[in-house]
């Protein structure tokens, strides 16, 4: 194998991997933006809850 085929065979596995990777990580994106929203929930909840606790 010649200096040229192999580095269209590593740029093809490298594409491959990009690709791969790229779909994993938009079929994960729903659940990661679910999931920020709950911290953001939770956070905005207990400043909420501390600064009624201050006005007590």
């Amino acid at each position: 194998m010649d200096v040229t085929t192999g580095a269209i065979v590593a740029a093809f596995g490298v594409l491959g991997l990009l690709i791969t990777l790229t779909a994993s990580t938009l079929r994960q994106l729903p659940d990661l933006i679910n999931a920020f929203r709950e911290v953001r929930r939770c956070l905005r909840r207990e400043q909420a809850e501390s600064s009624d606790d201050a006005e007590s």
